[in-house]
């Protein structure tokens, strides 16, 4: 999904005296562009000119957010939220001790789901893995969800599931140098690169139970429903996963 530049009002809030505030605060709401409705629980993250993930947060179930900026400087505001586009601001400048109101809009996904192809519904799944994690999953930088017709278009054009995680942007090899990731995510694990550099690889895992990913061509393409990218994890889940109880901390291996 591509990034689309945020409409977003910003105004400098001022203060009653005295010195400055040492943090570089912002705050304001995220808002449907197609309603005006708020756009509650949206994963909230600054990132710096380079786009790197400087510090994350979520709106409230009203749309509000706060975050602060570690420093003064010049940075991105980037929304995300299932169900809708990601958006980001343009570089915003943050002076030291300032604070900024910042509103911003997000434009509804057209959410493609063939009725017979539905696992689990946006609701479900996000109270699932909340219940799971202790953490609205739209607070990890990267969440990403494929089911529906995506995902059945994905898997006509690919060859194997290495090819379906592929065609998901999300990159995979397996073999002598095993490494599954995706560009963006949070808090990944460490693996060691093709020329012998560290680089960032994440796991995989199947119904919830870590999957080696030299074993990922083991497991029936169709048999795939659902594919999250969360954090640095991507997980797939099968037609016969139970989304109806709070995992346990199960443990083993696919």
């Amino acid at each position: 999904m591509s990034v689309r530049r945020a409409v977003l009002t910003m105004a400098v809030l001022g203060f009653a005296g005295g010195a400055p505030l040492a943090a570089q605060e912002v705050l304001g709401r995220v808002i449907d562009a197609a309603n005006g409705a708020p756009v509650g629980l949206a994963g909230v993250f600054i990132l710096s000119a380079e786009r790197e993930i400087v510090v994350g947060s979520a709106a409230d179930t009203a749309g509000y957010y706060r975050i602060v900026a570690p420093e003064a400087g010049e940075y991105y505001l980037y929304v995300q939220r299932l169900g809708y586009f990601e958006n980001e601001t343009p570089l915003v400048a943050l002076e030291e001790g300032g604070q900024y109101g910042v509103d911003i809009e997000m434009r509804p996904e057209p959410f493609r789901l063939d009725p017979l192809e539905v696992t689990v519904r946006n609701e479900g799944l996000e109270r699932y893995l909340t219940l799971e994690l202790s953490v609205n999953p739209n607070s990890i930088f990267g969440y990403r969800v494929y089911q529906g017709i995506p995902l059945e278009e994905a898997k006509l054009k690919a060859e194997d599931n290495t090819d379906l995680l592929r065609e998901l942007y999300i990159p995979v090899t397996h073999g002598f140098d095993a490494c599954v990731g995706s560009i963006g995510m949070g808090l990944p694990a460490r693996g060691v690169g093709d020329a012998g550099g560290e680089r960032l690889c994440g796991t995989l895992s199947v119904d919830e139970l870590r999957c080696p990913v030299e074993h990922i061509e083991d497991i029936a393409m169709d048999r795939i429903a659902v594919v999250v990218v969360l954090g640095g994890n991507v997980r797939l889940y099968t037609r016969d996963f139970d989304w109806t109880f709070r995992p346990a901390g199960r443990l083993g291996v696919c």
